[in-house]
């Protein structure tokens, strides 16, 4: 089911941007971490919790979104209406190919249980506190993800649990 709504969406470039554009993240709450050790591995996480969203297209373009404006670092006040046909065709021609790639994108289900054993894992390796992991563990129960682009070095992997959508990066950066 996750993996076919995401689908939809990176399949319809031009529906996609609506969505994106119709997305107010002003109006939004997300929590946003970025984990590094002092060499080259990086991961980074946004929360959101599920209750902000209708359905699971609206919080992957809100958390897309949400990531669009911290790497590019704009400032959500300047947010375009939703109605400017020129943001639009910038997402739908530009962003989305930019953020994602055809030949990265792989829509794959994840296993829940090894996503988690990972999860824990990449934390502690980064030397995450304890109860910051602990903390953040509570936010994946009955978890369903998908990874949607794949590197040899570098994971982006969505998902939803009970209360929260969330964004899991890993990669190795230099």
């Amino acid at each position: 089911m996750i993996n076919k709504e995401i689908q939809k969406l990176l399949d319809d470039h031009n529906s996609f941007a609506r969505q994106i554009a119709n997305v107010r993240l002003s109006n939004l709450s997300f929590d946003v971490y970025e984990f590094r050790d002092k060499y080259v591995m990086q991961v980074d996480l946004i929360f959101a919790e599920k209750s902000q969203f209708d359905h699971i297209q609206e919080a992957f373009s809100a958390i897309f979104k949400k990531e669009l404006f911290d790497g590019e670092e704009w400032d959500i006040n300047d947010d375009p209406d939703p109605s400017d046909e020129q943001w639009i065709k910038a997402l739908a021609d530009g962003w989305i190919n930019e953020y994602y790639p055809k030949k990265y994108i792989c829509l794959e289900l994840v296993n829940k249980d090894e996503f988690r054993w990972r999860f824990k894992n990449e934390l502690t390796y980064l030397n995450v506190t304890e109860s910051i992991v602990k903390e953040l563990f509570t936010r994946l129960n009955h978890i369903e993800a998908i990874q949607i682009k794949k590197g040899y070095t570098y994971d982006y992997i969505f998902g939803q649990s009970d209360s929260h959508y969330f964004l899991f990066e890993w990669g190795i950066y230099d």
